[in-house]
């Protein structure tokens, strides 16, 4: 295999590279990369080459469909490619193309995320969202005085990531420990913590209309339903994923404790599950839908996703 998508898949599965976006723009650009560089005069062989490298890096995370979405774009431009010559053309505007797409849906889920943040909100978030973070700086900017408050995320703390962000914002933000979430959410911690919602982001919204999202979103939009806090997920329908479920991807116990005793069993997922009837809104590019209007606004605005 080309070296570079050996060190593409080694960058992502060490979370060198992280975050859907940054994931799928990193496969982009190295298949992009590869299908320039495979010595073959074979159309055919050309093509499955390109498949097994993409087969390769997309098993560095499972739990990624825009990275999978971004591939299948890929091959729905190519097939219109009889010659490899056009192949190759058509594989570089499409890597670039879907590069536009995301870029595109960013700004307009920050435009129609923006509006629901409202003065003196306190807005709790957990992990790291590209997506929240600009819906977030958004509303910052258009003049909206607002508190974030923010889970650490272990056990790579990516939450220190969106906290960093934020503050460099100039937005006001506050870090508890990820076991503390549910109870700040809650009613327990009086007025003075007293969330207007949680916000999150998501690494895929299924078929069902459910998502899902760094491990601990499950329990934490729990509590806040229990609450009464509007749940938000913020994503591109470019991570539409057409089933009910998706594989977990299940990382290294060494990130959680690197010297465990002996007889000591670690288990480390990455994500976990929000469940459709805790989702308020997912706020996409096609604005701010219900949970079970996920497919049909997936396919619509992207046709090439039923291929």
């Amino acid at each position: 295999m080309d070296k570079q998508i050996d060190q593409t898949y080694q960058d992502i599965k060490e979370l060198r590279v992280q975050g859907a976006t940054d994931v799928a723009r990193a496969i982009l650009r190295a298949l992009q990369s590869y299908g320039q560089k495979i010595k073959t005069d074979d159309r055919q062989k050309w093509q499955e080459k390109m498949e097994a490298a993409a087969e390769r890096l997309l098993s560095a995370r499972p739990t990624e469909p825009l990275a999978q979405n971004g591939v299948r774009y890929l091959w729905s431009a190519l097939s219109k490619a009889e010659k490899l010559s056009a192949a190759r053309q058509s594989l570089e505007k499409a890597a670039d193309d879907f590069g536009l797409l995301i870029q595109d849906a960013k700004g307009l889920i920050a435009s129609n995320g923006q509006p629901l943040i409202k003065k003196n909100d306190k807005i709790f978030v957990h992990c790291h969202s590209s997506s929240v973070v600009n819906i977030l700086r958004t509303a910052f900017n258009n003049g909206e005085e607002f508190e974030v408050f923010n889970s650490e995320t272990r056990p790579l703390y990516q939450g220190r990531i969106t906290a960093k962000e934020l503050a460099q914002i100039g937005i006001p933000v506050t870090m508890v420990v990820d076991s503390a979430v549910p109870y700040f959410i809650s009613s327990q911690t009086g007025e003075e913590y007293d969330m207007d919602m949680f916000l999150i982001g998501a690494d895929a919204l299924l078929n069902d209309g459910s998502t899902y999202n760094k491990i601990g979103s499950y329990g934490m939009s729990l509590a806040a339903e229990y609450n009464d806090v509007p749940v938000y997920i913020a994503a591109s329908l470019l991570k539409f994923y057409a089933r009910d479920k998706i594989e977990i991807e299940t990382r290294d116990p060494s990130e959680i404790w690197s010297e465990a005793p002996d007889g000591v069993k670690i288990i480390n997922y990455a994500f976990d599950e929000v469940l459709r009837k805790s989702i308020d809104g997912i706020i996409t590019e096609a604005g701010v839908i219900k949970p079970e209007e996920v497919q049909e606004k997936a396919f619509s605005l992207y046709p090439w996703l039923k291929e």
